[in-house]
Protein backbone atom coordinates (compact mmCIF):
# COMPACT_ATOMS: atom_id res chain seq x y z
CA UNK A 1 0.00 0.00 0.00
CA UNK A 2 1.21 3.49 -0.84
CA UNK A 3 0.33 6.48 1.34
CA UNK A 4 0.71 10.18 0.56
CA UNK A 5 2.16 11.49 3.81
CA UNK A 6 2.07 15.25 4.42
CA UNK A 7 4.97 16.19 6.66
CA UNK A 8 7.14 19.24 7.28
CA UNK A 9 7.25 21.33 4.09
CA UNK A 10 11.06 21.56 4.24
CA UNK A 11 11.50 17.97 5.25
CA UNK A 12 11.45 14.50 3.84
CA UNK A 13 10.72 10.93 4.74
CA UNK A 14 14.24 9.71 5.40
CA UNK A 15 16.54 10.30 8.36
CA UNK A 16 18.88 12.35 6.17
CA UNK A 17 16.60 15.40 6.11
CA UNK A 18 16.88 18.38 8.46
CA UNK A 19 13.50 17.91 10.03
CA UNK A 20 11.73 16.05 12.80
CA UNK A 21 12.82 12.38 12.46
CA UNK A 22 9.35 11.07 13.35
CA UNK A 23 8.35 10.60 9.70
CA UNK A 24 11.56 8.86 8.68
CA UNK A 25 11.37 6.43 11.60
CA UNK A 26 7.72 5.68 10.92
CA UNK A 27 8.38 5.19 7.19
CA UNK A 28 11.23 2.79 7.91
CA UNK A 29 9.07 0.59 10.14
CA UNK A 30 6.02 0.69 7.86
CA UNK A 31 8.10 -0.50 4.91
CA UNK A 32 8.61 -3.78 6.76
CA UNK A 33 4.83 -4.20 6.52
CA UNK A 34 4.72 -3.29 2.80
CA UNK A 35 3.29 0.15 3.54
CA UNK A 36 5.19 2.86 1.69
CA UNK A 37 5.02 6.56 2.53
CA UNK A 38 5.49 9.17 -0.19
CA UNK A 39 5.85 12.86 0.59
CA UNK A 40 2.63 14.76 -0.11
CA UNK A 41 2.39 18.07 -1.95
CA UNK A 42 0.82 20.86 0.08
CA UNK A 43 -0.31 22.61 -3.11
CA UNK A 44 -2.93 19.85 -3.04
CA UNK A 45 -4.31 20.47 -6.53
CA UNK A 46 -7.02 18.36 -8.15
CA UNK A 47 -4.89 17.23 -11.06
CA UNK A 48 -2.21 16.03 -8.66
CA UNK A 49 -4.78 14.20 -6.52
CA UNK A 50 -6.31 12.51 -9.58
CA UNK A 51 -2.93 11.50 -10.99
CA UNK A 52 -1.75 9.95 -7.71
CA UNK A 53 -5.02 8.18 -7.02
CA UNK A 54 -3.97 5.47 -9.48
CA UNK A 55 -1.16 4.35 -7.15
CA UNK A 56 -2.06 5.73 -3.70
CA UNK A 57 -5.16 5.11 -1.66
CA UNK A 58 -4.53 7.02 1.57
CA UNK A 59 -3.87 10.66 2.40
CA UNK A 60 -2.17 10.95 5.79
CA UNK A 61 -2.42 14.49 7.20
CA UNK A 62 -0.26 15.67 10.07
CA UNK A 63 0.21 19.46 10.26
CA UNK A 64 -2.79 21.21 8.70
CA UNK A 65 -1.74 24.87 8.47
CA UNK A 66 0.67 24.42 5.52
CA UNK A 67 -2.38 23.59 3.39
CA UNK A 68 -3.95 27.01 3.86
CA UNK A 69 -1.83 29.60 5.69
CA UNK A 70 -0.61 32.57 3.65
CA UNK A 71 0.88 35.98 4.44
CA UNK A 72 -2.44 37.77 4.95
CA UNK A 73 -5.99 36.90 5.88
CA UNK A 74 -7.52 37.27 2.41
CA UNK A 75 -4.96 34.94 0.84
CA UNK A 76 -5.37 32.50 3.73
CA UNK A 77 -9.15 32.41 3.26
CA UNK A 78 -8.67 31.79 -0.47
CA UNK A 79 -6.22 28.95 0.14
CA UNK A 80 -8.48 27.48 2.80
CA UNK A 81 -11.43 27.42 0.39
CA UNK A 82 -9.28 25.57 -2.14
CA UNK A 83 -8.14 23.09 0.50
CA UNK A 84 -11.77 22.50 1.52
CA UNK A 85 -12.89 21.89 -2.08
CA UNK A 86 -9.99 19.60 -2.89
CA UNK A 87 -10.24 17.57 0.30
CA UNK A 88 -13.90 16.95 -0.49
CA UNK A 89 -12.83 15.98 -4.02
CA UNK A 90 -10.22 13.57 -2.62
CA UNK A 91 -12.93 11.77 -0.66
CA UNK A 92 -15.16 11.57 -3.74
CA UNK A 93 -12.50 9.89 -5.86
CA UNK A 94 -11.86 7.26 -3.24
CA UNK A 95 -9.00 8.39 -1.02
CA UNK A 96 -9.13 7.37 2.62
CA UNK A 97 -8.05 10.22 4.89
CA UNK A 98 -6.04 9.64 8.05
CA UNK A 99 -5.29 12.49 10.44
CA UNK A 100 -2.69 12.36 13.21
CA UNK A 101 -3.48 14.96 15.87
CA UNK A 102 0.00 16.01 16.97
CA UNK A 103 -1.19 19.26 18.52
CA UNK A 104 -4.56 20.93 19.05
CA UNK A 105 -3.60 24.01 17.03
CA UNK A 106 -0.46 25.41 15.38
CA UNK A 107 1.99 26.88 17.85
CA UNK A 108 1.87 30.24 16.05
CA UNK A 109 -1.63 31.34 15.10
CA UNK A 110 -1.95 34.55 13.06
CA UNK A 111 -5.44 33.46 11.95
CA UNK A 112 -6.89 31.38 14.81
CA UNK A 113 -10.42 31.15 13.44
CA UNK A 114 -9.11 29.60 10.22
CA UNK A 115 -7.04 27.13 12.24
CA UNK A 116 -10.18 26.02 14.06
CA UNK A 117 -12.16 25.72 10.83
CA UNK A 118 -9.35 23.59 9.39
CA UNK A 119 -9.68 21.12 12.21
CA UNK A 120 -13.46 21.01 11.93
CA UNK A 121 -13.09 20.32 8.20
CA UNK A 122 -10.61 17.49 8.62
CA UNK A 123 -12.54 16.02 11.55
CA UNK A 124 -15.62 15.86 9.32
CA UNK A 125 -13.86 14.19 6.38
CA UNK A 126 -11.25 11.95 8.03
CA UNK A 127 -11.85 8.22 7.99
CA UNK A 128 -9.48 7.69 10.90
CA UNK A 129 -7.82 9.82 13.56
CA UNK A 130 -4.60 8.84 15.31
CA UNK A 131 -4.01 10.35 18.74
CA UNK A 132 -0.95 9.83 20.93
CA UNK A 133 -2.95 9.51 24.15
CA UNK A 134 -6.53 9.21 25.38
CA UNK A 135 -6.60 12.89 26.30
CA UNK A 136 -5.82 13.85 22.69
CA UNK A 137 -8.47 11.45 21.39
CA UNK A 138 -11.02 13.05 23.70
CA UNK A 139 -10.02 16.50 22.45
CA UNK A 140 -10.65 15.42 18.85
CA UNK A 141 -14.16 14.40 19.82
CA UNK A 142 -15.01 17.31 22.13
CA UNK A 143 -13.34 20.24 20.36
CA UNK A 144 -13.57 19.20 16.74
CA UNK A 145 -16.63 16.91 16.85
CA UNK A 146 -14.77 14.01 15.32
CA UNK A 147 -16.99 10.91 15.20
CA UNK A 148 -14.96 8.41 13.12
CA UNK A 149 -12.57 5.67 14.10
CA UNK A 150 -9.93 6.75 16.62
CA UNK A 151 -6.67 4.93 17.28
CA UNK A 152 -4.57 5.78 20.33
CA UNK A 153 -0.98 5.04 19.31
CA UNK A 154 2.03 6.45 21.17
CA UNK A 155 4.78 8.58 19.67
CA UNK A 156 7.91 6.49 19.07
CA UNK A 157 11.33 6.95 20.64
CA UNK A 158 14.42 8.62 19.16
CA UNK A 159 17.05 6.24 20.53
CA UNK A 160 18.18 5.27 17.02
CA UNK A 161 18.44 8.84 15.73
CA UNK A 162 20.99 10.57 17.92
CA UNK A 163 24.58 9.36 18.44
CA UNK A 164 25.18 8.75 22.14
CA UNK A 165 28.78 7.79 22.76
CA UNK A 166 30.02 10.85 24.70
CA UNK A 167 30.20 10.61 28.46
CA UNK A 168 29.32 13.24 31.04
CA UNK A 169 32.87 14.49 31.63
CA UNK A 170 33.63 15.00 27.94
CA UNK A 171 30.24 16.62 27.32
CA UNK A 172 30.69 19.07 30.21
CA UNK A 173 34.23 19.92 29.17
CA UNK A 174 33.03 20.86 25.69
CA UNK A 175 30.26 23.12 27.00
CA UNK A 176 32.29 24.60 29.85
CA UNK A 177 30.04 23.17 32.57
CA UNK A 178 31.86 22.60 35.88
CA UNK A 179 32.24 18.96 36.86
CA UNK A 180 30.48 19.36 40.21
CA UNK A 181 27.69 21.70 39.05
CA UNK A 182 24.06 20.64 39.06
CA UNK A 183 22.98 21.19 35.45
CA UNK A 184 19.52 21.78 34.08
CA UNK A 185 19.07 21.77 30.30
CA UNK A 186 16.43 23.16 27.99
CA UNK A 187 16.75 22.15 24.35
CA UNK A 188 14.62 22.66 21.27
CA UNK A 189 13.27 25.35 19.01
CA UNK A 190 13.14 28.87 20.41
CA UNK A 191 9.41 29.49 20.17
CA UNK A 192 7.05 31.30 22.49
CA UNK A 193 5.06 28.27 23.59
CA UNK A 194 8.26 26.70 24.98
CA UNK A 195 8.14 29.38 27.72
CA UNK A 196 11.91 29.52 28.18
CA UNK A 197 11.57 32.86 29.94
CA UNK A 198 9.60 31.17 32.73
CA UNK A 199 12.47 28.71 33.19
CA UNK A 200 15.02 31.52 33.45
CA UNK A 201 12.84 33.30 36.01
CA UNK A 202 12.38 30.14 38.09
CA UNK A 203 16.07 29.26 37.90
CA UNK A 204 17.01 32.77 38.99
CA UNK A 205 14.55 32.64 41.88
CA UNK A 206 15.96 29.33 43.14
CA UNK A 207 19.38 30.96 43.15
CA UNK A 208 21.62 27.95 43.80
CA UNK A 209 25.23 28.99 43.33
CA UNK A 210 26.31 25.52 42.23
CA UNK A 211 23.61 25.23 39.55
CA UNK A 212 23.96 25.79 35.79
CA UNK A 213 21.21 26.28 33.25
CA UNK A 214 22.08 25.18 29.70
CA UNK A 215 19.90 26.57 26.91
CA UNK A 216 20.30 24.81 23.55
CA UNK A 217 18.02 26.73 21.20
CA UNK A 218 17.42 26.40 17.49
CA UNK A 219 16.74 30.00 16.53
CA UNK A 220 15.56 29.71 12.92
CA UNK A 221 11.82 29.51 13.73
CA UNK A 222 11.70 32.74 15.74
CA UNK A 223 14.99 34.68 15.85
CA UNK A 224 13.31 37.52 17.77
CA UNK A 225 12.27 35.21 20.59
CA UNK A 226 15.73 33.66 20.69
CA UNK A 227 17.24 37.13 21.08
CA UNK A 228 14.75 37.94 23.82
CA UNK A 229 15.90 34.86 25.72
CA UNK A 230 19.58 35.77 25.22
CA UNK A 231 18.87 39.24 26.60
CA UNK A 232 17.01 37.81 29.58
CA UNK A 233 19.88 35.45 30.40
CA UNK A 234 22.56 38.11 29.97
CA UNK A 235 24.46 38.91 33.14
CA UNK A 236 23.94 35.57 34.88
CA UNK A 237 27.12 33.55 34.47
CA UNK A 238 25.30 30.40 35.53
CA UNK A 239 23.17 30.45 32.35
CA UNK A 240 24.90 29.12 29.24
CA UNK A 241 23.10 30.00 25.99
CA UNK A 242 23.86 28.11 22.78
CA UNK A 243 21.99 28.99 19.59
CA UNK A 244 22.14 27.78 16.02
CA UNK A 245 19.93 27.65 12.95
CA UNK A 246 20.43 23.88 13.03
CA UNK A 247 22.05 21.50 15.49
CA UNK A 248 23.26 18.24 13.90
CA UNK A 249 22.10 15.03 15.55
CA UNK A 250 25.62 14.39 16.85
CA UNK A 251 25.49 17.57 18.99
CA UNK A 252 22.55 16.54 21.14
CA UNK A 253 24.59 14.10 23.21
CA UNK A 254 26.78 16.93 24.52
CA UNK A 255 23.81 18.88 25.86
CA UNK A 256 21.73 15.98 27.17
CA UNK A 257 24.67 14.11 28.68
CA UNK A 258 25.95 17.27 30.37
CA UNK A 259 22.70 17.66 32.24
CA UNK A 260 21.34 16.19 35.43
CA UNK A 261 17.79 16.89 34.27
CA UNK A 262 15.98 18.27 31.20
CA UNK A 263 13.39 21.00 31.82
CA UNK A 264 10.72 21.69 29.20
CA UNK A 265 8.25 24.24 30.63
CA UNK A 266 5.67 24.34 27.80
CA UNK A 267 2.88 26.87 28.12
CA UNK A 268 0.88 24.65 25.76
CA UNK A 269 1.56 21.14 24.52
CA UNK A 270 -0.14 17.96 23.42
CA UNK A 271 2.65 15.62 22.34
CA UNK A 272 6.33 16.47 22.83
CA UNK A 273 9.12 15.08 20.68
CA UNK A 274 11.57 16.96 22.91
CA UNK A 275 10.38 15.09 26.00
CA UNK A 276 10.76 11.79 24.13
CA UNK A 277 14.26 12.83 23.04
CA UNK A 278 15.23 13.41 26.69
CA UNK A 279 13.88 9.99 27.65
CA UNK A 280 15.78 8.47 24.73
CA UNK A 281 19.02 9.73 26.28
CA UNK A 282 18.03 8.43 29.71
CA UNK A 283 17.76 12.00 31.03
CA UNK A 284 15.27 12.68 33.86
CA UNK A 285 12.69 15.34 33.06
CA UNK A 286 10.76 18.19 34.59
CA UNK A 287 7.54 18.74 32.66
CA UNK A 288 4.22 20.53 33.16
CA UNK A 289 1.19 18.34 33.71
CA UNK A 290 -0.30 19.13 30.30
CA UNK A 291 -1.63 17.28 27.29
CA UNK A 292 -0.21 13.78 26.78
CA UNK A 293 2.77 14.34 29.09
CA UNK A 294 1.18 12.66 32.16
CA UNK A 295 0.68 9.57 30.00
CA UNK A 296 4.25 9.67 28.76
CA UNK A 297 6.08 9.98 32.09
CA UNK A 298 5.52 9.37 35.78
CA UNK A 299 7.29 10.37 38.99
CA UNK A 300 9.89 7.63 38.60
CA UNK A 301 11.35 9.54 35.63
CA UNK A 302 11.33 13.05 37.06
CA UNK A 303 8.68 15.57 38.09
CA UNK A 304 5.36 16.62 36.58
CA UNK A 305 4.48 19.99 38.08
CA UNK A 306 1.19 21.87 38.19
CA UNK A 307 1.43 24.68 35.58
CA UNK A 308 -1.45 26.55 37.24
CA UNK A 309 0.69 26.99 40.38
CA UNK A 310 2.85 30.13 39.94
CA UNK A 311 5.60 28.49 42.00
CA UNK A 312 5.20 25.02 40.49
CA UNK A 313 8.24 25.14 38.22
CA UNK A 314 10.41 26.75 40.87
CA UNK A 315 9.47 24.05 43.37
CA UNK A 316 10.22 21.34 40.81
CA UNK A 317 13.71 22.75 40.22
CA UNK A 318 14.36 22.43 43.94
CA UNK A 319 12.71 19.05 44.45
CA UNK A 320 14.53 17.30 41.62
CA UNK A 321 17.81 17.72 43.46
CA UNK A 322 16.51 15.46 46.23
CA UNK A 323 15.67 12.62 43.83
CA UNK A 324 17.74 9.57 42.93
CA UNK A 325 18.60 10.81 39.45
CA UNK A 326 20.49 7.69 38.44
CA UNK A 327 17.33 5.66 39.04
CA UNK A 328 15.23 8.29 37.27
CA UNK A 329 17.54 8.14 34.26
CA UNK A 330 17.21 4.36 34.08
CA UNK A 331 13.44 4.66 34.29
CA UNK A 332 13.43 7.31 31.55
CA UNK A 333 15.42 5.12 29.16
CA UNK A 334 13.27 2.09 29.95
CA UNK A 335 10.18 4.13 29.11
CA UNK A 336 11.71 5.24 25.82
CA UNK A 337 12.46 1.65 24.86
CA UNK A 338 8.78 0.80 25.27
CA UNK A 339 7.99 3.25 22.45
CA UNK A 340 9.24 0.91 19.74
CA UNK A 341 8.60 2.02 16.14
CA UNK A 342 8.01 -1.47 14.76
CA UNK A 343 5.31 -2.05 17.34
CA UNK A 344 3.80 1.35 16.60
CA UNK A 345 3.76 0.68 12.84
CA UNK A 346 2.03 -2.67 13.39
CA UNK A 347 -0.85 -0.92 15.14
Amino acid sequence: MRVLFFWEPVGGLTLQHRCNPYAGLLARSLEKLDVYLELGDYAFERDWLAENRETCEVLHLNWLHPFYRADDLDATVERFAQFDDNLEYARRIGYRIVWTLHNLYPHERPFPDIDHLGRLLVARLANACIAHCEYAAACARRRFFYTGDTYVIPHGHFIDVFPNSVGRAEARARLGVPEKAFAYVFFGNARGYKSVESLIDAFTAVGDDDAVLILMMRQSFDPGYAQEIRNRADGDERIRVFTSDYFPESDFQYYLNSADVAVLPFSEVLTSGSAITALSFGTPVILPRRGCLPTLVDDSMGILYDPSDPSGLQQALRQIRKRDLAAAGRAALARARQLDWDGIAAR
